[in-house]
């Protein structure tokens, strides 16, 4: 059965974390406090250390284009730079990323372009599992994934 677990507060400080934006728009937009924490609590423990948190950047795209179709620009702007200068690794999509997803597609056949590059991502970097709640990247055998408590 596919591995889908709730992260605790405090992460393991060696673990790392591909960040989908799922996440993100739940940092950003959480509906009530507990969220809130729990969401800063995993950021503040993948930023401790370098390369524990990565952010594909087809997840940039995503996030910004959510951002800016929902709240505007302005605000779009101000939250796309507090993720770019976090310390937080943005992994650009690369011909090895590229052809993983590819693979990937043609073995879910349901599965979006943005989500295979996602999971891809997380393949070729041996990450330790994706923070996201997404059922296309949870239906993925290749890939472990967690979620906030809620």
């Amino acid at each position: 059965m596919k591995s889908s677990t709730k992260c605790a507060p405090k992460t393991d400080t060696n673990m790392q974390a591909i960040i989908d934006t799922r996440f993100l728009i739940t940092h950003f937009l959480a509906p009530d406090e507990e969220t809130k924490k729990w969401t800063k609590t995993i950021l503040e423990t993948l930023q401790k250390e370098p390369n524990l948190g990565i952010i594909p950047s087809i997840v940039i795209h995503e996030f910004y284009k959510f951002e800016m179709q929902t709240l505007g620009i302005d605000v779009a702007n101000i939250r796309i730079n507090i993720v770019l200068k976090s310390k937080l690794v943005v992994s650009d999509l690369d011909s090895d990323i590229a052809i993983e997803a590819a693979r990937l597609r043609c073995r879910y056949a349901d599965l979006p372009t943005a989500d295979a590059i996602i999971a891809a991502t997380s393949i070729n970097s041996s990450a330790n599992f994706v923070l996201t709640d997404d059922k296309h990247i949870r239906q993925i055998k290749e890939t472990k994934t967690k979620w906030i408590l809620t």
